[in-house]
């Protein structure tokens, strides 16, 4: 049943952009069309074949993940550093909504962890804060560390998630208010607007060795909340959690 729900979601996804850019080749090959009609449909097109290449990306990573062919590559990082970074590269997409993002993170929170990951981790999460926030509302970004865990809290005052599809929220295609997708897909991750972000960022806390949860009243915003050791596990627990 889960096989069947999975292709009828992914056929859903597909069928939209491929429609757009089939009307919008034939709408620029007509006879009478201009050189800005041409250039029109091309920007169209551009546009869905992006979105197609960020859920077949996204598919395709948690298809390897599936398949334990998606391993970590370890090494010491600055949390608040990448935290930084990835702030700053979702300044515009914040801007474009006049949202303000916050960031609080207590210095040197070192952590053996995979780099990729914890920025796509991040950017899932800040991207589904702005995209799901209030209009000129707030995002928080905390972070914070002890001896042997690592701390995360990305807080919104957005629109908030009915209590009855907080657990729905970590199936894949699954999103709380299905006519606000796309269009606002940012950052190397390309999981967000598609209902990938959070099946990717709860795998990726997993492989971490930590837990991700998530707290929310509609129409007053979300709290996503992750926590994992700092440190990295000896070779025996390694291979106890790829298997």
């Amino acid at each position: 049943e889960q096989e069947k729900l999975f292709t009828s979601d992914v056929s859903h996804e597909l069928r939209t952009p491929v429609a757009v850019i089939l009307s919008q080749c034939e709408y620029a090959s007509q006879p009478d069309a201009t050189q800005d009609d041409r250039r029109e449909a091309l920007a169209s097109i551009r546009t869905q074949a992006n979105r197609m290449s960020g859920l077949l990306s996204g598919l395709l990573t948690l298809a390897r993940a599936d398949q334990n062919r998606l391993p970590l590559r370890r090494e010491r990082i600055l949390l608040n550093d990448l935290a930084a970074i990835v702030c700053e590269e979702q300044q515009d997409l914040a801007d474009s909504r006049k949202i303000s993002l916050h960031l609080k993170a207590d210095p040197d929170l070192w952590a053996d962890a995979d780099e990729s990951m914890m920025i796509r981790l991040l950017i899932n999460l800040i991207s589904n804060a702005i995209r799901y926030g209030r209009e000129g509302g707030n995002v928080w970004i905390r972070l914070t560390g002890t001896e042997t865990e690592i701390q995360g809290h990305i807080k919104d005052d957005g629109i908030g998630i009915p209590k009855d599809q907080l657990e729905l929220i970590w199936n894949r295609f699954y999103q709380v208010d299905p006519a606000r997708t796309g269009g606002t897909n940012a950052g190397p991750g390309k999981e967000g607007g598609y209902g990938l972000g959070l099946p990717l960022v709860k795998w990726i806390v997993t492989a971490h060795r930590g837990t991700v949860s998530v707290s929310s009243q509609p129409g007053k915003g979300s709290v996503f909340s992750f926590r994992f050791p700092r440190f990295c596990p000896g070779p025996s627990e390694e291979r106890s959690t790829a298997s």
